[in-house]
C-alpha cells in the first residue's frame, strides 16, 4: 500500500469525524447542549435530542451495552486490516 492512498484513507475517514465534531461545537456554542441519542423510536430509528453535557454519562450507560457488540467487532477488523496491511520498514 503506498503511502499516497494510506493518507487518503486516513484522510477520508477523519473528514467525517472531524465534520460531526465541528457541529457539535458548533451547537454546543449556541446552546449550551449537546446532540445525543437519547432514545430508540423504533428498531432502525434513533431520537437525537440536545441534553446538557452533565447528562450525557447518564444516556452512555444506556448505549454502552448494545454498543459493546458492534466496538468489539470493530477492533477486531482494525486489528485484522493492521496485519494485513503492514506496511515494510
Amino acid at each position: 500500500m503506498s503511502r499516497s492512498f494510506a493518507r487518503g484513507v486516513l484522510t477520508g475517514a477523519l473528514a467525517p469525524v472531524a465534520f460531526v465534531a465541528g457541529t457539535v461545537y458548533w451547537i454546543y456554542r449556541f446552546t449550551r447542549k449537546v446532540p445525543f441519542p437519547v432514545r430508540r423510536a423504533q428498531e432502525g430509528e434513533l431520537v437525537v435530542g440536545l441534553v446538557d453535557p452533565q447528562e450525557v454519562p447518564a444516556y452512555w450507560q444506556r448505549w454502552r451495552a448494545e454498543l459493546e457488540p458492534l466496538w468489539a467487532r470493530v477492533q477486531a477488523v482494525t486489528r485484522e486490516l493492521k496485519e494485513s496491511y503492514r506496511l515494510p520498514e
